[in-house]
């Protein structure tokens, strides 16, 4: 009896939002618990409001608070200069930015709408006093709240660093690198070596695919497996010297790693040797099946170039 889902696209949208996996399904919950929250406590941003109204109040400002906050993170993710700060350090800058992108977008949106439709507040005045004054009632609280909300994924980036500082057993990092990234990560500078130097070094080099979540990366490897603070685009960019394709707007594949491509119903997955099973998209599926070809016949190639350098005992 197959052990898969009947309903494998309700499974894969329910682990999109799952709080536990999901980086975006941990947006959500912790959104929605926090304008619930806020909506029963009555600040005094929404005074004269009844509980629906609050409601609604609070999620129009914590939702777009947290779409802004990620928007900056992404972006600053992909520039390298502050794509090499310590991640607290980037979550803290971000948070700076993120605090004052929402200052002005409540400055200019949120409060002409809520002043339209319900006349209940004044709205701060368009001016550059108005924004300091956005960014002196919410600046500090809105800093806070983005470096708390990804503190538990920074605590797990920490003690994957701290593993490594008490496991000081040697590590054949030389022999644990690709063959194909080996001959080229010289050429390839430093986007690799980078990607490479935050590793774990008890999962090793041996990249064997890498997901998206947002504005975290989880490599995967022969090894096992570690999250880390790295956009998808400057992932994918620094393992352009590995065979590999993107099989999905957030996962790509190492070709050597491959097993099989499996279809689901109208979903096709990519089986990995280590037992990793990644969604493969419509956008990619031919070009990764040509790809899989043309790996299989350079491996054969390879091989029957090894065997007829073999001296003949006879």
């Amino acid at each position: 009896m197959s052990d898969r889902s009947p309903f494998p696209t309700l499974d894969h949208l329910a682990a999109q939002i799952d709080p536990r996996s999901s980086w975006t399904g941990y947006l959500i919950a912790a959104g929605a618990l926090l304008s619930i929250g806020l909506a029963l406590t009555e600040p005094s941003a929404s005074d004269g409001f009844d509980l629906p109204a609050r409601l609604v109040f609070w999620l129009a400002h914590v939702s777009s608070a947290l779409v802004l906050f990620e928007l900056a993170q992404i972006y600053l993710g992909r520039i390298a200069l502050f794509e090499r700060l310590p991640p607290l350090a980037l979550i803290v800058l971000v948070g700076v930015m993120g605090a004052l992108l929402f200052a002005i977008f409540n400055l200019l949106v949120l409060d002409r709408v809520v002043f339209l439709t319900g006349g209940l507040m004044d709205p701060e005045p368009l001016s550059f006093y108005g924004l300091l004054e956005e960014l002196r009632d919410s600046g500090t609280k809105s800093v806070l709240f983005w470096v708390l909300l990804n503190s538990p994924r920074l605590i797990i980036i920490a003690q994957q660093t701290d593993t490594d500082v008490i496991d000081q057993r040697p590590t054949p990092d030389a022999e644990q690198v690709p063959e194909d990234a080996a001959n080229q990560s010289v050429n390839a500078g430093g986007p690799l070596l980078d990607l490479l130097s935050r590793l774990p070094r008890r999962i090793g080099t041996d990249i064997v695919a890498i997901s998206a979540d947002l504005h975290y990366l989880r490599v995967y490897t022969t090894a096992g497996e570690a999250l880390i603070l790295m956009s998808f685009g400057r992932a994918v960019e620094a393992l352009s010297v590995i065979p590999g394709q993107r099989v999905h707007r957030s996962h790509w594949v190492a070709l050597a790693h491959v097993l099989s491509l499996d279809s689901d119903g109208d979903r096709v997955l990519c089986r990995l040797k280590t037992g990793v099973e990644l969604p493969v998209s419509r956008t990619y599926r031919t070009r990764l099946r040509a790809g899989l070809a043309t790996w299989d016949e350079q491996r054969l190639l390879q091989a029957a170039q090894k065997m007829s350098a073999v001296p003949d005992a006879t």
